[in-house]
Formats: C-alpha cells, sequence, structure tokens
C-alpha cells in the first residue's frame, strides 16, 4: 500500500455516518427549540428557503402556478447538485442507513455479491475495450414521470405521500410532537410502518424506484466538479497490469470509475468514497476540478 494509504484518517463511512446523524439531530434540535428551520425536505430561515427539488417540482405542478420562493428553493438545489452530483444520496438521505438497518444477513449477502459480479464485469470490459450499451432512462425516470404527472392530475404532491425520505422525517416531528407536547398520532405507527415496507419489500428502492434520485442524475450529467479520478501512476491495472477490481467492486451503484465501463454511468456516482477507501494504492482522489493532464476516468 502506498504512503497515502498509510495516512491517518475519518473513513469516509464514520463521515457518511456522522453526517446523516447531524442532519437528523439538527431536525431534532430545530423542533425541540421551535426554530422553525425544518427539515432537509423542508428547511429554511425567514425569507430565505430550500426545499426538495422533487417536492418543489410536484408543488409547482400541481399549484399550476408562479410560486417564487419554490423556484428559488428548486433553483438552488439543482445547483448544488451541478456542483456534486448525488452527494445527497449517501451524505444526507436516511434511506440508505435504513435500508441496511432493515436488511437480513441475505439480503447483504446478494447485495455484495452483485457488487463483485459487477466489478469483475467492468473489469473484462476495460481489458477486451468494450463500450456498455446503457439506457438513457430506467424505472427511476418512468417513477420520476409517474410522481410529476399525478402531481399534475391531482393538485398536489402525491409521491410525497409515500415518499421515505419525507416520511422519516415525518416521523420525527412526530416523535417531537409527542414528547414535547404529549400529542400521540397514528402517524407513529403508520409512517414507519410505510417506510419499512417499501425498503423491505421494494429492496432495490434506490437504484431502481427513487425518483429523486433520478432527477438529481439527470442534472449530475452537466456536473465536472468533484469526480471520482484515477491517478494511473499508482492504478495497478496500469502500472503492473494487474487484474484489479477493487474500486468498481466497492461501489454500490456499480460504477466503474477507472474507465466508465461499469453497469452505471459515471454521473450515478454519489461521492460516498468507498472505492477510494477500497483501493489498495490509493490512487483514487476526488478533486475540485482535474488537472488537464490528469486523464478523466470518468468519460467513456
Amino acid at each position: 500500500m502506498s504512503d497515502g494509504g498509510k495516512r491517518w484518517r475519518i473513513k469516509p463511512r464514520i463521515l457518511r455516518a456522522c453526517t446523516v446523524g447531524a442532519v437528523l439531530a439538527l431536525a431534532l434540535v430545530g423542533l425541540a427549540l421551535h426554530t422553525g428551520w425544518g427539515t432537509p425536505s423542508a428547511m429554511g430561515v425567514g425569507y430565505v428557503a430550500a426545499v426538495c427539488p422533487l417536492g418543489a417540482l410536484e408543488s409547482l405542478l400541481g399549484a399550476g402556478a408562479f410560486a417564487p420562493r419554490l423556484l428559488l428553493g428548486l433553483a438552488a438545489a439543482l445547483i448544488v447538485a451541478l456542483l456534486v452530483g448525488r452527494a445527497f444520496c449517501s451524505w444526507v438521505c436516511p434511506v440508505p442507513p435504513l435500508s441496511r438497518l432493515l436488511s437480513s444477513k441475505k439480503a447483504k449477502g446478494r447485495e455484495a455479491a452483485a457488487c463483485r459480479e459487477a466489478g469483475q464485469l467492468a473489469l473484462e470490459r476495460h481489458e477486451n475495450g468494450d463500450e456498455p450499451a446503457r439506457a438513457k432512462i430506467d424505472s427511476r425516470h418512468l417513477v420520476l414521470c409517474g410522481a410529476l404527472g399525478s402531481a399534475a392530475v391531482f393538485g398536489f404532491p402525491v409521491f410525497c405521500l409515500i415518499c421515505p425520505v419525507g416520511l422519516t422525517f415525518a416521523t420525527i416531528v412526530a416523535l417531537a410532537r409527542l414528547v414535547g407536547f404529549n400529542e400521540p398520532s397514528w402517524s407513529l405507527l403508520v409512517f414507519p410502518a410505510i417506510v419499512a415496507l417499501e425498503l423491505t419489500v421494494l429492496r432495490t428502492w434506490c437504484g431502481r424506484f427513487c425518483p429523486i434520485g433520478a432527477l438529481l442524475s439527470l442534472v449530475a450529467r452537466f456536473n465536472r466538479t468533484f469526480k471520482p479520478r484515477v491517478d494511473p501512476a499508482r492504478c495497478l491495472r496500469t502500472t503492473s497490469g494487474e487484474r484489479c477490481a477493487a474500486c468498481s467492486t466497492a461501489c454500490p451503484e456499480h460504477i466503474d470509475p477507472n474507465a466508465n465501463r461499469g453497469i452505471a454511468a459515471a454521473n450515478e456516482c454519489t461521492r460516498c468514497k468507498r472505492c477510494a477507501e477500497a483501493c489498495p494504492q490509493g490512487a483514487i482522489s476526488f478533486p475540485l476540478i482535474a488537472r488537464e493532464e490528469e486523464p478523466d476516468s470518468s468519460t467513456p
């Protein structure tokens, strides 16, 4: 392992867990102190507001009217996605840790096997020079169209009623009202039950059904910053010709950071940094903007 790999650093998975925990704690503090800044589904201070981009689009379509605050919040969320891609999915969204918590040992084994298979496929494509044939849209985009269409037809954000992200924070709100105001509610039973049902029955929620991830991935196609870069001077594939698939095997999105020959395209990257953590040579980094002489491993 290179010297870079031996440095003492806080591991990305710990940072991710701390970030999600901090977001949840911030929501609880806001509810306890009545600050009014809301939750990540709809937060703000005064006239400065940020709303879930999907919820904002649904509300705009449902209302059929011009709403400046919603548009500003939507623009802010999309700008963030343009800068960091789908980072929300691994650093803020509570669904991935909840899904892991609810996963059985057998389900986790199937997920690990799928990652190994995807890693080997990417390696074989790299060695053979095969370019992956990927569909431009998938089932998530169909759910996204359904969410937006239903909002336009029924006049309100229908998907928000079953969104596991929103329901998670709605459960926190219901719990805070129970503790703070002694107001029991069926929400404390119904919301967690819906979330658990979605994440256990629809085991691949994030990869196949989440319209928020679909929307962020569309914006991330234009992203040029904080993308994974592989240093060819360190990578085992290029320095010694080893059949290393550590990075593509570690990626939960089935991306190949080395040559973008994974099952999923590079714009699906959530910046979880599992690839960098798994690389035995410390060859993967996430620079603000890659140097011109550095090869862009995310370009097919």
